[in-house]
């Protein structure tokens, strides 16, 4: 009766460490896998993140070109024809309800420097 019955009780200390070097040899497999699985979901975060600055580039590229061409073609042509309204306004009382509507009634007195009709708004510097 000099053997232990416990299963869990090793029964030399040579098999005790054996059984440390298996345990340390899986949870060093276990964690060169995290790394590997770790990595690679870095690269592909980085991955997206990439072409999402690279679309968001094209998107500001375009919207600039876009308000470019507003404030170079469109707002002056939406200038003139509010100053025609404006005008015909002037000589045609019945069409101020319409000019009042969507408030584009010329001011009684326009402020000192301002043309008349709405101006386009200056374009801010490119950098």
């Amino acid at each position: 009766m000099d053997e232990p019955t416990d299963p869990l009780i090793p029964m030399t200390p040579a098999s005790v460490d054996e059984d440390v070097r298996e345990e340390l040899k899986a949870a060093r497999g276990v964690i060169i896998l995290l790394l590997v699985a770790v990595t690679c979901m870095g690269m592909a975060m980085a991955l997206y993140l990439y072409r999402q600055v690279v679309n968001l580039n094209r998107q500001v590229v375009e919207n600039r070109r876009v308000a470019n061409d507003y404030q170079s073609n469109s707002l002056p042509k939406i200038s003139w024809f509010v100053n025609n309204l404006q005008a015909f306004a002037k000589t045609n009382p019945d069409f101020n309800p319409i000019l009042a509507k969507y408030n584009l009634l010329p001011s009684a007195t326009p402020p000192p420097g301002a043309a008349n009709g709405p101006t386009p708004p200056t374009p801010t510097p490119k950098k």
